[in-house]
Order: structure tokens, then sequence, then C-alpha cells
């Protein structure tokens, strides 16, 4: 696809989305959202807000053109990676007695896999910032002195020039809002997944969205090492951290009330571990030869959203926060929708604050 079908078929994607919005949602709230594009040239989306919490919404989300362009072209350099077998040899030891995927569709069309990885790409960014918009985060941060406005909820990539100002209380906000948006996109993209497909289409579309998630956060987090994290600093968490936190959701979602099976697949939760893991690897992988990374960055792949040094710490200041601001939250939410709010069960309290 050349670069100006590539932003058309962006447009229609989000076009769609937020007519479907206007006509539902924001029709109901008295409100409008609507789409921004951007020339800057840089990886980046990002949420705006031209009202206040006691009004109806209007709000905005804004993509540069350069992310749609970029994302489709890391899923094409992606396809061709996975169809050549280039770490097979890797595959083999590392996933021992799996047997991984050697293309990332059945359909031969290599464009027809690539568009419908692109389009799920592409709504789990809208969604992560419209879970900021109906959540209300830029009004939160402003509470905590995190942001001056409300106006611009920033959702760029990790090294964007404010990533670091953040300390704090303030990071810590910033951080909690950040991962309840990523968890709002997860669980809206598969809930829609459920809706719009059945039996191996479905299981194919499963595959996709993995690997285009793993995709987009490992285009955040370049080929940097992973550094140790015991609170939160910046405005975003580390992107190997919120992969490490979505993957899971994934195979925790899928697993459970018999929904695939209601939809006529026989993925089990082994099948969605391995398909998370391998999908991951392969991405970080992948990563290091498109950049052509000449070493391994330190702790580069994924381990475990709790297996890393400090994670326990980390993972009780995002839960205490959340709590913290939650109840303000539920005051302001444009949206009611519990199955879409982040939230931690009752064991992985336990878990958390075992040994403290």
């Amino acid at each position: 696809m050349e670069d100006t079908e590539i932003i058309e078929l962006a447009s229609d994607v989000f076009s769609k989305i937020t007519d479907d919005l206007n006509d539902g949602l924001y029709k109901e709230l008295k409100g409008n959202i609507s789409i921004r594009w951007g020339t800057k040239r840089c990886f980046s989306a990002y949420a705006a807000v031209g009202s206040s919490v006691e009004d109806p919404p209007k709000h905005y989300i804004g993509l540069t053109y350069d992310t749609a362009i970029m994302l489709y072209r890391d899923i094409e350099d992606y396809y061709g990676y996975i169809e050549y077998g280039a770490d097979n040899d890797k595959f083999d030891i590392m996933l021992k007695g799996y047997d991984y995927p050697k293309e990332l569709s059945p359909e031969p069309q290599k464009e027809y896999c690539c568009k419908n990885m692109f389009i799920s790409g592409l709504t789990w960014i809208f969604f992560h910032e419209l879970g900021h918009l109906v959540q209300e985060h830029g009004y939160i941060r402003t509470l905590y002195e995190c942001s001056e406005s409300t106006d611009i909820v920033d959702c760029a990539s990790n090294d964007n020039e404010n990533s670091n100002n953040l300390k704090g209380k303030a990071s810590a906000i910033s951080h909690a809002t950040e991962i309840a948006a990523d968890y709002y996109a997860i669980m809206s993209v598969l809930n829609a997944l459920i809706r719009h497909f059945e039996s191996d289409e479905l299981e194919s579309e499963i595959k996709s969205f993995i690997a285009v998630l793993a995709l987009v956060f490992y285009r955040f987090h370049g080929v940097n090492s992973y550094v140790r994290t015991e609170v939160p600093e910046g405005s975003h968490p580390q992107p190997l951290i919120r992969l490490e936190n979505t993957m899971p959701l994934i195979v925790e979602f899928y697993s459970n009330f018999g929904i695939l099976e209601d939809k006529g697949s026989n993925m089990s939760r082994l099948d969605l571990i391995n398909i998370t893991s391998w999908s991951s690897f392969s991405v970080g992988l992948f990563w290091l030869r498109k950049s052509r990374s000449s070493g391994l960055p330190e702790d580069f792949f994924l381990l475990g959203s709790l297996q890393r040094p400090g994670m326990k710490n980390y993972h009780r200041v995002i839960m205490d926060t959340w709590d913290e601001i939650k109840p303000k939250i539920d005051q302001v939410k444009r949206l009611d929708e519990p199955l879409s709010e982040l939230k931690f069960t009752d064991q992985y309290r336990k878990i958390l604050h075992k040994d403290c």
C-alpha cells in the first residue's frame, strides 16, 4: 500500500468509530467527539478536551499521519520476518513443544492480513485515548498538578519531551491513568472481536491483535534496556511494563465463562498463553533486527508483571493510587461501564501486600 492509501484506510477506521460514538454515547450526552490529524513527524496520539466536566463533552482524539504509516510499515516488515523464519531456531529453543505460527494468517494475501492487523492496532490506539476521555483523566490529573490544563492528555511514546518531569504523587496519578486507559482499550477490543468474529476467523483475529499490540509497545520502547522501577517516575509507565500488564488480560478474558467455546473456537488457556508468549518474544526479536541493534539490551523481553525486581512495590503504588482516585473518576466519568474499568482482584491485592 502507498502512504496515501494507508492514511485513507486509517481515516475510514477512525471515521466509522467516531460516527458510531456520535450516534450513540455522545448523542446521549449531547456532546461530540472528532478526529484531529497532525503532521508532526513522530509516532504519537493524544486525547484533547474542549469542555468542562459539568458540560456536555467536546472531545477530540489526535493522531499523526506518521503514526498510521509507521504502524502499517512495522506490520508489513513483521509479516515478512515471520514468513521468512529468520529466528525460528531461537523459537524452537525458547518455545520447545509449542507449534508456533509459521505465518500470521491463513489468508494467502499479505495485504489482507496486514490490513486486519492495522485495523485492530488502530482500534486499540483509539480506545486508549477514548478511555482517557470518558473517564476524564485530564480533569483528574489537574487535581494533582500533573498538568495545568485538561486540554491534552498526552499519549505519545515513552520519549516525549515532558515524560521525565513528573515525580511523586503526580507521576503516580499519570501512570495509574495510563494503565487504566490501556485496560479500557484492551477490554474494548477483546469485546469487539467477540462481537464481530467466530470460529477460526476469531482465532486468527485474536492472534493478529496480540501481535500488533506487541508491535505498538515495542515501537514505544525502541531498543532501550529496561530500567528497574520501584516507584512511578515520569508521565508514562515503561512500555514493557504496559505490555506485561496487558498480555495476561487477554488470557484471563478469553479463558473464562466459555466465551471462545460459545463462538466455536477450540482455543484453550494454554493456547492463549503460548500465543501471547510467542508474539511478545517474536516481536522483540523482530524489533532488534529492524533497528539493526548490535547487541541485546538488558531485560529486553517480557518476564511477567510481577517478576521484575521492584515490580511488587510499583504495582502496589499504582493500586493504592487508583483506589484513591477512582471515587473522583466515578463522580465525573462520561460512561458507566464497570467491565472496562481498571480493577484489582482480592487475590492480586493479597499478593501485592504479602511480606510488606
